[in-house]
């Protein structure tokens, strides 16, 4: 069956199986093919905001997932934009993101931030972010600092 002919639910909650789906989704990217089950479990757990689409109904197999960590008023960081590889290109993504920006929690947020590689900036411009910002510039600070190849 072609993927972007099933029907999707918005999500807004995993189960412990769609848990384990969005781990099979880490695993599969570079930036995330480290991350542990148990500690994707823990992280779902304590998430503020989380966006997902699941397949033929609200409990079915997850294909989307997006989170925000926030403090509901000035700053909200998305993170873990993901579709599954056998729904990009469907538009799933733009929904997703559309999900997000439009989230009922999030509207009164005064900055949305997120990080992405150069080649993603065209996708999220559409919805006002921008990598013009002046003379702030990104930092971390962790056991790498160096994400993963």
């Amino acid at each position: 069956m072609d993927p972007s002919s099933e029907a999707l639910h918005r999500i807004d909650r995993l189960t412990d199986r769609q848990v384990e789906d969005l781990h099979g989704l880490y695993l599969g990217e570079w930036w995330t093919n480290r991350r542990g089950r148990d500690d994707v479990r823990r992280m779902v757990e304590h998430t503020q905001v989380l966006v997902g689409f699941a397949e033929g109904s609200p409990d079915g197999r997850l294909v989307a997932f997006a989170r925000v960590i926030t403090d509901f008023v000035y700053k909200g960081l998305v993170l873990d934009v993901i579709v599954d590889p056998a729904h990009r290109g469907t538009g799933l993504g733009a929904r997703l993101m559309d999900e997000v920006v439009d989230h009922p929690q999030l509207r009164e947020v005064s900055h949305l931030e997120l990080y992405c590689r150069p080649e993603l900036e065209p996708f999220y411009e559409r919805w006002g972010f921008t990598s013009d910002l002046g003379v702030l510039r990104f930092m971390r600070r962790g056991t790498t600092a160096v994400p993963p190849s």
